[in-house]
């Protein structure tokens, strides 16, 4: 079955594609068509920017590298807190002077971190000339800071670099503005999570499968915390509701698959880059994803999970 992919963004919850790819690999669809925004364009990027036999390997591999050893003390929150004050060693590392910016007589910064280190990353897990070969249709998405337009990069129609990759994860304030061709571009997420709309601007009766991170409905605990990850959820997933409607998905052969971990309420579980939740979230995307594509792809029909 011909099957076109749309990868939403999310961070360190990127670890749930990496495992829903290997369940979407076993299965019987032959996916043609991939959009990602934010770590959903990094996946998409690595997928189609290697050879099929390789594509499973290098994820994995990827996710190995961004991994963090769990600290002995203080567990997830000492982690996340010293990941956003020192960085990820494999992604992003502190700019100067960064936050020291708001002191007098400081010199003026654009994010608090510096990605090099991704750049370097992306560039040893993309072969850009197997991402622009056309063996797999791609789109990228990223935020035009001045004019508020979501702008596409689509292989066939320009070459994908890493720069396009990069604008498309580039959370403001925290990481760099990325210009390409003039233009400055920020991370998708601020308006458009889920890139549907750059799967859906052609007629086509291919099956088309969203895999969204954040869940609409839930429980909220009350407390900062909890509160804080509901409205980050409420934020995320209310976009997505609103492009799925706007884009008349249902009317197709649809699957809208939310990859999440019910358990998992902390508020800054994106920046939480342990081994351990990344495995777990690896595995989870696996078996949802699967789980799910077997029921739907009975039916071959019109589907929401």
């Amino acid at each position: 079955m011909e099957c076109w992919l749309c990868l939403a963004g999310g961070n360190a919850l990127g670890a749930f594609h990496v495992g829903a790819w290997t369940a979407i690999e076993t299965s019987s669809l032959n996916v043609t068509r991939i959009a990602g925004a934010s770590i959903g364009a990094v996946v998409a990027a690595i997928i189609a920017g290697n050879a099929p036999a390789d594509r499973a390997g290098m994820l994995t591999e990827f996710l190995h590298r961004i991994a963090q050893p769990s600290p002995l003390v203080g567990g997830r929150r000492m982690l996340v807190t010293a990941t956003l004050m020192a960085g990820n060693p494999a992604l992003f590392s502190p700019s100067f002077p960064g936050l020291l910016e708001v002191l007098p007589f400081m010199p003026p910064d654009v994010s608090l971190f510096r990605r090099d280190r991704m750049r370097q990353l992306l560039e040893q897990s993309i072969d850009f000339d197997i991402l622009n070969g056309g063996g797999m249709e791609v789109t990228l998405t990223a935020l035009d800071a001045e004019t508020g337009a979501i702008t596409r990069f689509r292989t066939g129609e320009q070459p994908l670099t890493v720069d396009h990759v990069m604008a498309s994860t580039a959370l403001p304030g925290l990481f760099p503005p990325v210009t390409i061709a003039g233009r400055t571009f920020l991370d998708p997420g601020l308006c458009e999570n889920l890139p549907l709309p750059s799967l859906l601007d052609r007629e086509g009766d291919a099956a088309v499968i969203a895999l969204d991170l954040y869940p609409l409905a839930g429980r909220m605990t009350r407390t900062v915390n909890g509160i804080a990850d509901r409205a980050q959820a409420l934020a995320f997933a209310g976009q997505s509701a609103r492009i799925i409607e706007l884009t008349r998905a249902t009317e197709r052969r649809f699957l809208h698959l939310v990859l999440d971990d019910p358990a998992d309420n902390y508020a800054l579980k994106a920046f939480d880059y342990s081994r351990a939740s990344l495995d777990r979230r690896r595995q989870l995307g696996e078996d949802l994803t699967d789980a799910h594509l077997r029921e739907w792809m009975k039916g071959q029909g019109n589907a929401s999970a």
